[in-house]
Order: C-alpha cells, then sequence, then structure tokens
C-alpha cells in the first residue's frame, strides 16, 4: 500500500464526521460553520520548538536563506532577497483569486444546495452528504487562494545547497574553535546557527565567517567573504544611526560576536568598531537580560571573553582598566561547572585559568612601566612552566593563544620566544585561524623594537590584531 493517504478531505469534516466538498483552500462546510478549516492534503504536526508556519521571522528566514549561496553573501544586506524572485515565479503560473472575492456558480447548483440545507433540520449537518457526485466533483474544480499568498518552502528546503555546506562547516570546523570544550555544550553551534535561520543578517554573517575559514584551502572565496564582510558591517553601523534603539537586539548582537570571529579567523585589523559596540551594550544590558536564561548566559560569557582578550590589544587605557580588577570576572567562558575535580578536563581547565590570569597580570604590569628585565625574565619563565605539559593536542589548549601570545611579546631570552612562537605555530595547525600567524609576524616587530617602544603601544599602533 502506497504511503501516500488517499485525499478524504479537511480533518475539520472528518472529525464532524461530514464528507467534505474538498475547496480549497478552505472548504464550504467549515466557511458556512465559521470553522477555521486547516485545508487539504495529510495534516503535519510539528515540534512547540519551531516557528508558526505563518510567523513573520520565519518567513523572513525562509525569503532570505533558501537561495543564500558565495555570490549571494556579497549582496547589500536589505536588498531584495533572491528568493523573492523565485516565488514571484512560481506563482506567475496560477491565476490568483482573494479569498474574499465571492463565487459564481450555476444557478441550478445553487437552487439544488439550497433546497438541499433547506430540507434538513435545524441541528443536522448530515443531509447536506447526499449532494450528488456531479456536485461533488465540480466543487473540486474550484481552486480557492488567498490574494498573493506566498508558497513556503518544505521543513527541509530552507537552506540553498551551497548555504547549508557553509553553515555545515561553521558547525564542524569553527564553532568547536570558540569554545574550550566541544563535547560538553557549544552556543555557537546550539545557539547562533538557530537564530541564523530566523534572521538574514546573521545568516549572511555565518555564511561569509564559515567562507573566511575555507578560503585558505578555496582561495576564490576570500574575495566574496571580504564582500560580504563590508556589507554586512556597513549595515550595522547604518542601523545604529538610524535605529538606536533598536540596533541591540539578540540578532545584531549574535551577528557582532559571529563577525569578531571572523576577525579572529582573517586576522583583519578593523575589529575596533565591533569591540565599541559590545562596549555599548554592556552599559545599556537590558536587551541580554530580557532573554532566556541559557541566551543570556552564553551572549555574557562571550561579549566579557573578547573584552579580555581585545580591548587590551586594541586600547591599553581600556585594557588597564579590564584588567585591573579580578580577570575571573571576564573567564566565565571557563565554568563548566559538571567537571568531575580530578578530571582531565577539570585540571586543564585549573592551569588555563591560571595561565592566563598570569598573562593578564604580565599586561598590567608592562602597560604601567613597573615591570624591570629581570622581573619580566621571571614571569615569562614562570608562566612557560605552568604551561609546559598543556601542548596542542591538549583538551582545551587552543585557549591559550591570547596567553601564548602575551608571553611571546613580553620574551626577552631567545629560547622564551622560541617556546612560545612554536606553541603558537602548533595551535595555527589546530584551529587554522589566521589571526596567529598575523600574530607571529606581528613578533618580530615587536622584538625588534622592544628596547624603545612597549610592545602593548607596538601593537595597537601598528600591528592592531585580535589574537585569540
Amino acid at each position: 500500500m502506497s504511503l501516500a493517504r488517499r485525499n478524504n478531505g479537511c480533518y475539520e469534516c472528518c472529525k464532524r464526521r461530514l464528507k467534505c466538498d474538498k475547496t480549497e483552500p478552505e472548504c464550504l462546510k467549515c466557511l458556512k460553520k465559521g470553522i477555521s478549516c486547516s485545508g487539504q492534503g495529510l495534516r503535519c504536526r510539528f515540534s512547540g520548538h519551531m516557528n508558526p508556519a505563518g510567523s513573520q521571522p520565519a518567513r523572513k528566514s525562509r525569503a532570505a536563506v533558501s537561495m543564500t549561496s558565495p555570490t549571494q553573501v556579497v549582496e547589500p544586506v536589505g536588498s531584495p532577497s533572491s528568493a523573492s524572485t523565485v516565488s514571484a515565479a512560481t506563482r506567475a503560473g496560477y491565476r490568483w483569486i482573494d479569498a474574499g472575492d465571492k463565487l459564481r456558480r450555476p444557478r441550478s447548483t445553487n437552487q439544488r444546495r439550497r433546497s438541499l440545507t433547506t430540507s434538513a433540520s435545524p441541528g443536522s449537518e448530515t443531509c447536506s452528504d447526499t449532494m450528488s457526485n456531479d456536485d461533488a466533483e465540480e466543487s473540486r474544480d474550484i481552486v480557492l487562494y488567498r490574494n498573493h499568498a506566498p508558497l513556503q518552502p518544505a521543513l527541509d528546503d530552507f537552506l540553498h545547497p551551497q548555504a547549508r555546506a557553509l553553515f555545515s562547516h561553521f558547525a564542524e570546523g569553527v564553532a568547536p574553535i570558540m569554545v574550550v570544550f566541544d563535547s560538553i555544550s557549544n552556543g555557537y553551534r546550539d545557539i547562533i546557527l538557530p537564530l541564523a535561520r530566523q534572521d538574514e543578517v546573521l545568516s549572511r554573517a555565518v555564511s561569509v565567517v564559515a567562507a573566511f575559514h575555507l578560503a585558505e584551502k578555496a582561495p576564490e572565496l576570500r574575495g566574496v567573504a571580504e564582500a560580504g564582510h563590508q556589507a554586512i558591517v556597513q549595515k550595522l553601523r547604518r542601523d545604529s544611526i538610524q535605529q538606536p534603539g533598536q540596533v541591540f537586539g539578540p540578532f545584531t548582537l549574535a551577528t557582532i560576536l559571529v563577525l569578531l570571529v571572523g576577525e579572529t579567523i582573517t586576522g583583519a585589523d578593523n575589529y575596533g568598531y565591533l569591540l565599541e559596540m559590545l562596549a555599548c551594550l554592556t552599559k545599556c544590558p537590558e536587551t541580554v537580560m530580557a532573554l532566556p536564561s541559557e541566551l543570556r548566559q552564553f551572549f555574557w560569557q562571550q561579549i566579557k571573553m573578547f573584552q579580555l582578550f581585545g580591548l587590551p590589544l586594541a586600547n591599553e587605557t581600556k585594557g588597564l582598566q579590564i584588567l585591573n580588577g579580578s580577570p575571573d570576572h571576564y573567564l566565565e567562558f571557563l565554568s563548566y561547572p559538571g567537571l568531575l575535580p580530578g578530571s582531565e578536563e577539570y585540571c586543564n581547565i585549573e592551569l588555563i585559568r591560571g595561565a592566563i590570569r598570569d598573562a593578564c597580570g604580565i599586561y598590567r604590569r608592562r602597560v604601567e612601566s613597573s615591570l624591570s628585565q629581570d622581573e619580566s625574565i621571571h614571569l615569562v619563565e614562570q608562566l612557560q612552566q605552568k604551561v609546559l605539559w598543556l601542548d596542542s593536542d591538549t583538551k582545551g589548549a587552543h585557549a591559550l593563544v591570547w596567553t601564548y601570545f602575551i608571553a611571546a611579546a613580553e620574551s626577552i631570552l631567545p629560547e622564551h620566544r622560541e617556546f612560545f612562537s612554536l606553541r603558537l605555530s602548533s595551535l595555527y595547525k589546530h584551529t587554522r585561524f589566521r589571526s596567529i600567524t598575523a600574530g607571529l609576524r606581528a613578533l618580530e616587530t615587536v622584538w625588534a623594537m622592544q628596547p624603545v617602544r612597549r610592545w602593548t603601544e607596538i601593537m595597537i599602533s601598528d600591528t592592531p590584531i585580535l589574537v585569540m
């Protein structure tokens, strides 16, 4: 027997044990009784976690994402989506009829229907089932459409294959690097990607960042991704001016975080504006506080992480303001309450936390010019001994990129410079984030000018890179 069931009419008529006249999209019997008709075909029920078919975010997502491709990543954000062209072409083959228009039927049919209806008792519906087969066949030929109702894609057709590949690479190649332990939880995969299905700008940001990461093996994607990145940043700037009260919605916040991830992948020097937007958000945190607890926790963890690693490399004053306080306030991304004391992951987390604290102390004292040469060598040696057994294959070791860079920039002895440079090179082979290679090139400049200028000043003015 075929899995496709025979069309027996709408669910409402079947439930009332009536013979449906099968008029679309709502049968006449339901219209007569004022009942909302579910229409013809199979009745599908979906999880409560999914967007309703008519909700605005769902419609926006389907229109924006369904036709995404690498070339469309560069389309100006806010321009009409190519999906609307497809839906318009699809609609061209149909004659659209307003659902509110009255249908003109042959007079004999109307008279016959009235006679059948009036002959029934006031509370009975069953006599309408005696409608002749010819009358039923005639009603099937009348197809009623709502005025300009869009044809929605299937649930498994949200993404164009090219966009699906980019989303998949983001989930498998980018998201695991942005958290310490991917096997426990990953907000970039579990939160960011579902949000990207509902927002056009965030969806393109995810595609752009995935293309940046793939560009090392597919260089043709780099130019396309750069143009897409520029279009998204321009839209954020425009929205911050035109709609300042709405710029910090959850989708915009997620977009900023994804773009900052892109800065760590490319090693570009234009991350300062994105950090400024995050700083503005922390002054007005109502938007984040209104989110569900899981989203709120993830967003705050990531905001603090980018502030801790980004601001010291962008501005000495702001970096000092952050590091003068307790670094633990910004280390919530290292929080894994479910880890058992004594386990490998637990021990690694404690070592990573201690190493980051040491790096923060080195940066703070260097900016304050309170480090002698002997003290500097001692602090770097102390940090080296702490991370000696955390090689690049250790779980969570990729969270030490910023720490290794701070130690390498502060290093005076050749053996210290070599140790931390090799550690950075090993982590690059694991993450493929090009901010690491950009940082290694910047270290040559830092070491050459170390006797005359602070390396913190050199990084900010000469080689601004978000190394993390």
